[in-house]
């Protein structure tokens, strides 16, 4: 029984090595990415970054390792039984849940292991939205007001964080088509990946755009007269006048020259000699004359020869 034992021995040792090394290659590994869960007591939050994923190290029978998915495992940082401000160093603790839960060789590390954060005393307070605009309305309009709903906002975070903090803007809203009155859902600008918005992050933001109106004077401005039969004509030079319009930019903009006058018809002149005639603006639709000068204007008349 003992003869040739030494080999015997070896031979058991190679044995087992097979069967080690056997299982070490049905081994399978494989990593995963998960969100990291914070569990915070009512009083103190995180007042220093930390990660929001961890990265996690699987091996185990290849069958099991490749059926378990992300929610079946989750990474939690518990700071709930801390009381007062200070700087941590706090395990990472893993819960399992579905195939990460069964019973087999799996084994699971997570990278890093503890994570160190500085903890405050939570704050709370109301600041001032305001409203981020980009471009410009198009030629011939304003934006007359924005009306945020709500005007202000309630952000919590770590003390040090929500000190400095007076107002907070929206996203941009692009102004560059707007001709008439808008009204849009927009998000909040967090001003500190530390600081959470109490009631939602998004706002109402109602734009009043009006057409642009302008006074505008023009001078000089022609005088022409109309009408005078071919056996009348008129002596001396004409003057000119002047007009001032209220008038929409848009429509300003696209004024012909030639297209306001101020006209005067003579077509009841039956015989020469001077005569005064009124006078008339002549502008083009959408223009509102608030004035004009000369109201009248008086001619000499005299017969052809």
């Amino acid at each position: 029984m003992f003869q040739n034992w030494p080999v015997k021995v070896l031979c058991f040792a190679v044995a087992l090595l097979l069967l080690v090394f056997h299982d070490i290659t049905r081994l399978e590994e494989r990593f995963l990415t998960v969100p990291l869960e914070v569990r915070l007591s009512a009083s103190l939050v995180p007042a220093s970054a930390f990660p929001q994923q961890l990265r996690l190290r699987l091996r185990g029978e290849s069958e099991q390792v490749f059926r378990i998915v992300e929610d079946d495992l989750r990474a939690v940082l518990d700071l709930r039984d801390f009381t007062r401000e200070g700087v941590y160093r706090v395990p990472v603790d893993l819960e399992r849940r579905g195939a990460a839960a069964e019973p087999g060789t799996l084994e699971i590390s997570v990278e890093p292991e503890s994570l160190e954060i500085t903890l405050e005393e939570k704050a709370i307070k109301s600041v001032e939205v305001v409203a981020s605009t980009s471009g410009f309305v198009p030629p011939g309009y304003s934006l007359e007001r924005t009306i945020l709903s709500p005007s202000s906002v309630e952000i919590q975070g770590p003390r040090s964080r929500i000190e400095g903090v007076e107002r907070i803007r929206t996203e941009d809203v692009d102004l560059s088509s707007r001709r008439e009155d808008f009204t849009e859902r927009i998000r909040l600008v967090t001003p500190d990946p530390l600081i959470t918005f109490r009631g939602g992050a998004i706002v109402e933001l109602r734009g009043i755009v009006e057409e642009r109106v302008v006074l505008e004077t023009f001078e000089p401005v022609d005088i022409v007269v109309s009408g005078l039969d071919q056996r009348f004509s008129l002596a001396g030079e004409l003057p000119s006048g002047a007009i001032r319009v209220q008038v929409r930019q848009i429509d300003l903009e696209g004024l012909a020259p030639g297209e306001m006058e101020l006209s005067v018809d003579a077509s009841a002149i039956t015989d020469p000699g001077t005569v005064r005639l009124p006078v008339r603006p002549v502008v083009p639709p959408g223009f509102v004359v608030l004035r004009y000068e000369p109201t009248s204007l008086q001619l000499d008349v005299t017969e052809e020869s």
